[in-house]
């Protein structure tokens, strides 16, 4: 147990050394997700508008309401997109099958960058936080209860299954291509980042409620209004601790079959 922890710790530490080797490639990607958030706000600001009636409901300020969304979407997708990516890179510069030889467990690598994920999404919202006080006054967690942290804190894991998934695949497949941007930007449009389901036309609205992803927003957002019931909370909390145990077991499960896959086809040494 001991071992794995330190295993774990050791990734996460390489990573962060990697990611100060290339301090340009990091200040770009922080500016740019500074500018797409702008993007959205001043969309919304050249038509005048702060308070909007489909956000009532959310306290009715469409700033606060793209802040918090951003958050969350930019947390869920920094450890997904890390988790995925960490493995593709480990593929194509070759230290994969050395570590492999070694008591190294896939799943204590994929471990590893989940949670280096989950800390440079924490940088991420800590920017975002400080873009939204300084730019525009709002103290976005503020009314933050026990309820915001569980909800982060199981999002994590389930994110974490879901790299391991698509990890999986890229161990099998080697290259997924825009499948993960393409499956990011289809549940964003349901998820309620930068603007309400409920706003959506027919029955749209109701494919919400089968994606995962929107209960870690609209859980965030309710965990920062203050009369938001327990029962409310209680209920997403629940919703999350079952997609996480199903995603985190579904991906572990894919993983270790696509790892089979990837050495009875003798391509797991090359990408």
């Amino acid at each position: 147990m001991f071992d794995e922890i330190r295993k774990i710790f050791v990734f996460i530490t390489r990573d962060f050394r990697m990611l100060s080797t290339y301090k340009l490639a990091f200040f770009v990607s922080v500016i740019n997700v500074i500018f797409n958030l702008f993007y959205m706000i001043l969309f919304g600001s050249m038509f005048g508008v702060t308070n909007l009636l489909p956000l009532a409901e959310y306290g009715g300020n469409y700033i606060a309401y793209i802040l918090i969304g951003s958050i969350g979407w930019a947390f869920l997708w920094t450890i997904m997109e890390t988790t995925s990516a960490s493995l593709s890179t480990e593929m194509m510069m070759g230290p994969l099958e050395s570590v492999l030889l070694t008591k190294t467990r896939l799943s204590t690598m994929m471990i590893s960058y989940a949670l280096f994920g989950a800390i440079f999404g924490i940088f991420s919202m800590v920017v975002f936080m400080i873009v939204g006080f300084v730019v525009y006054g709002l103290s976005l967690f503020a009314n933050a209860s026990i309820f915001t942290f569980i909800i982060f804190a199981l999002s994590t894991a389930m994110m974490m299954g879901f790299g391991m998934i698509f990890g999986g695949l890229t161990l099998w497949l080697k290259n997924i291509g825009e499948t993960v941007p393409l499956l990011k930007n289809i549940v964003m449009f349901f998820c309620g980042v930068y603007f309400p389901a409920s706003v959506l036309p027919g029955v749209l609205p109701q494919v919400r409620y089968g994606i995962p992803f929107y209960y870690s927003i609209e859980g965030l957002r309710r965990s920062l209004i203050p009369s938001t019931p327990t029962s409310d909370l209680l209920f997403y909390v629940v919703m999350l601790l079952i997609f996480t145990v199903v995603f985190i077991l579904l991906g572990l499960y894919v993983l270790h079959r696509c790892m089979i896959k990837a050495k009875r086809d003798g391509s797991l040494a090359f990408y």
